[in-house]
């Protein structure tokens, strides 16, 4: 299995982009390989949690591994990894083109995009599998209850079958069970075939809203703020004789390190 360990990077001082101290550690919930972690979180299809999936994922990218995303008609975007990679130092031109990033219009065309994942890893030995929004179109009105209860315990099959036979580590990104657009059967369904789960709320009101998480296995919890960044002034530096070279390290990256069993 892999475990993601880092340390703790020091913040930037020469770009105005820091790295926050407060709040949960990024490292002691990373996905592991070999699992299935569920993130579960408020927002349709779990929105709020997709920010925590494309940091692991960026990550990864910048390592060099090549990572699955499919997106279950949550319409990702990828420019949403591109801060990230910058503040990683990583090329992102090569990183994105290591993002296999697949569409799913429909709950059926989800189904055949889920089916080919073996195939496709078998290839890549991609170490990450990213289904966002697994259960997005299960509430399509053209979906009955039973189609919609068979082609979970399809897809939950498959994503099984990645974890234990290619040791992939598979992040299924879904809405809480309590959340206006989701059948709580369907969530207790991942649930239990998920060997990890982070849970996600909203704490504050409007600015101050911060994303509050909850690692059930651990029970760690925290706010989730790895990195700040300053849209309007990310791309400024600081003269040279103010920050000197020798103030800068490099930001360590999160490694994906293979535990054997």
């Amino acid at each position: 299995m892999i475990h993601m360990e880092t340390n703790t990077p020091e913040p930037w001082r020469g770009f105005a982009l820091t790295q926050h101290r407060q709040g949960i550690d990024p490292t002691h919930v990373q996905p592991i390989q070999g699992q299935i972690y569920h993130l579960c979180g408020p927002g349709r299809s779990g929105k709020s949690m997709r920010t925590v999936s494309e940091h692991w994922v960026a990550c990864a990218l910048a390592r060099g591994e090549v990572v699955h995303w499919v997106d279950g008609a949550c319409r990702i975007d990828p420019a949403r990894f591109i801060p990230l990679l910058e503040f990683l130092e990583a090329d992102v031109e090569a990183c994105l083109a290591r993002l296999y990033l697949s569409r799913g219009f429909t709950l059926h065309q989800l189904d055949r995009q889920l089916e080919r994942l073996p195939d496709e890893l078998a290839i890549t030995r991609s170490p990450m599998v990213v289904v966002d929004g697994l259960l997005a179109m299960h509430n399509d009105d053209a979906i009955s209850p039973l189609e919609s209860r068979t082609l979970l315990r399809r897809h939950v099959h498959i994503l099984r079958e990645l974890v234990h036979q290619r040791q992939t580590a598979v992040v299924a990104i879904t809405g809480r069970a309590d959340g206006p657009h989701t059948n709580t059967r369907h969530i207790e369904y991942i649930q239990r075939h998920a060997q990890n789960h982070l849970e996600g709320r909203w704490q504050g009101r409007r600015r101050h809203r911060r994303l509050h998480l909850r690692h059930r296995r651990t029970g760690i919890s925290g706010h989730w703020s790895p990195f700040h960044i300053d849209p309007q002034t990310r791309f400024q530096f600081p003269p040279p004789q103010v920050i000197p070279q020798n103030h800068l390290p490099p930001v360590d990256i999160l490694p994906l390190h293979h535990r054997h069993p």
